[in-house]
């Protein structure tokens, strides 16, 4: 730090300088310095994660707000727009009591002061709550209430009380939630596994094995169990004898179409076509079979306290560790560019600091937007819905405390025509909310009424109730949020007006796996080293001791 200023560093030279901590970017930092370059990795934001963030329940609260406000920053205002018809409801619980107020004909008072008033009044807030935050959901509150009875000068306070101390409780078990933008599952044999197992990055984090994986039956209305192991499938009652020996004929295939090409000739092409579809489906098929009873009878494994943003803060630990150099809650004004030769020489930050690069590595809300092609090119956008209940969504009978990936295919009772709606069921396990209560997240690509066919869903899976009801009948969803998130894929086409030492990142995906991020960010690293420059290799010992 300088001397005569402690928040400005003396260091201002460096070989690249990463914009953002989401998982790409994270990786990306955290290789080179691993490989021996010096890195300024930078966020605007005061937490890691950027896209890919993991928010206790108080700061999904201020996340929500800050989306709905105005900015003037360029980076806020384009993180911002990542995100479009955000709704977050505290659903009411079941009372049999009422709290009316009523207005005084003999006072001045507004009916919007007696209302907030008498809410205040049945609130019970502790001395060291956040009562910004507070204050501003109840005046949300009351506005809402206001609008909804104009003409009345009674009204019942009760459902708004129950959601109010609801919220309250949930403020205080704030740290107990772990909710993710962009859930997604680690395949147990995919490059992201190999890649935290051989870096040692891996012991920065915590997993949990996924228990199951359901696929929604229209006739039965319910999901039911996929078969995750060759014991699942011949003790499967649903499948017929002949065709449980096709189905392991086939993942017996599946997993060495591609070493004995030749064994392709023994069958009949259009049966294969029929059940791979192409050869991409055949690769996934393998990969999920050879990923199957490596750590645990399934085949994915789930991230504790969050996922893309967990793993990103692993290798952002990595970065730190190899002399990396953090600034959080710093704004750019500008990027230095070179005259003569177009290319970026490096960042000013809005303190006024000027940090130069060989390289800027930066997720695309940090871009000029000048740089970046129409966002008719290269975005299209993911549907996504997280919903707290006190029971589980998804029960396979022998326990209600499971860690389950499901799909609603194409054409399920949900409405959805074209696009899987994936369904991940998590609970306190994996450390994403207190103990019973569940989350569950449910995503598709975007299209017209998505929203409807979430919430279709979320009605199709829930016990009892109806999720679009301002009341569940039995009381089971605690709270929900419902959004739209922006996915923006890079592809260097003559669409991008890029300075040539200017790498944007990708915004997460609707996939299920981390596999493409991974894919990238090797990329990446590989047009700022030499080609021969291992990536991410096996710490000769382990530098925990010195961090």
């Amino acid at each position: 730090m300088s001397k005569e200023n402690p928040q400005l560093l003396d260091e201002t030279d460096f070989d690249a300088i990463v914009l953002g901590t989401g998982l790409i970017e994270s990786i990306v930092a955290g290789s080179l310095a691993r490989a021996g370059k010096k890195v300024l990795h930078v966020d605007s934001n005061d937490h890691y994660g950027s896209n890919w963030s993991v928010f206790g329940f108080k700061e999904m609260l201020r996340w929500k707000q800050r989306i709905e406000q105005e900015s003037e920053i360029s980076y806020q205002e384009n993180y911002k727009n990542n995100y479009r018809k955000v709704a977050f409801n505290v659903h009411e619980q079941p009372s049999t009591g009422s709290i009316p107020v009523e207005l005084d004909a003999d006072t001045d008072e507004s009916l919007e002061s007696a209302v907030r008033n008498k809410i205040k009044s049945l609130l019970s807030v502790e001395p060291s709550a956040d009562k910004v935050l507070i204050e501003e959901t109840i005046n949300q509150e009351v506005k809402d209430i206001v609008s909804k009875h104009q003409d009345t000068t009674t009204i019942d306070l009760q459902p708004s009380v129950s959601r109010l101390n609801f919220l309250l409780s949930a403020m205080r078990a704030s740290r107990a939630y772990n909710l993710d933008l962009t859930p997604k599952l680690l395949s147990c044999n995919g490059e992201l596994v190999e890649i935290l197992i051989q870096s040692g990055v891996g012991r920065y984090l915590e997993f949990k094995g996924v228990d199951d994986i359901g696929i929604f039956d229209n006739e039965q209305g319910r999901l039911d169990r996929v078969p995750s192991s060759k014991q699942d499938v011949f003790t499967n009652k649903g499948i017929p004898l002949i065709d449980k020996r096709k189905l392991m004929r086939f993942l017996t295939f599946a997993i060495d179409f591609d070493t004995n090409p030749e064994v392709l000739q023994g069958y009949n092409t259009h049966i294969i076509f029929f059940l791979a579809a192409t050869k991409v489906g055949l690769e996934r098929t393998q990969a999920f079979v050879r990923s199957m009873g490596r750590f645990n009878k399934g085949a994915f494994l789930c991230t504790l306290y969050g996922g893309g943003s967990e793993i990103a803060q692993a290798f952002c630990r990595v970065c730190a560790v190899y002399g990396g150099v953090y600034i959080l809650s710093q704004q750019l004004t500008r990027f230095l560019i070179d005259e003569n030769t177009g290319e970026c020489k490096g960042i000013e930050t809005k303190d006024g600091q000027k940090f130069n690069a060989t390289w800027v590595v930066a997720g695309i809300d940090y871009l000029d937007e000048r740089w970046i092609p129409s966002s008719n090119d290269y975005e299209k956008w993911i549907s996504r819905s997280i919903v707290v209940t006190d029971k589980p969504l998804v029960s396979f009978g022998e326990t209600d405390d499971m860690l389950c990936y499901s799909v609603l295919p194409p054409g399920s009772s949900a409405g959805n025509k074209d696009q899987p709606i994936f369904v991940l069921h998590q609970n306190h396990e994996t450390m994403a909310c207190p103990r019973n209560e569940y989350v569950t997240y449910l995503w598709k690509e975007s299209s017209e009424g998505d929203r409807d066919e979430l919430h279709k869903a979320i009605d199709l899976l829930l016990p009892e109730g109806n999720f679009r009801a301002d009341i569940s009948t039995h009381g089971h969803v605690k709270f929900s949020l419902l959004y739209e998130q922006r996915c923006r894929q890079v592809s260097l086409a003559d669409s991008w007006q890029l300075p040539k030492n200017v790498i944007p990142c990708s915004d997460p995906t609707g996939s299920t796996s981390f596999e493409q991020a991974v894919v990238e960010a090797t990329k990446i690293f590989y047009q700022c080293v030499p080609k021969d420059t291992p990536f991410m290799p096996p710490q000769p010992e382990d530098p925990e001791e010195d961090y």
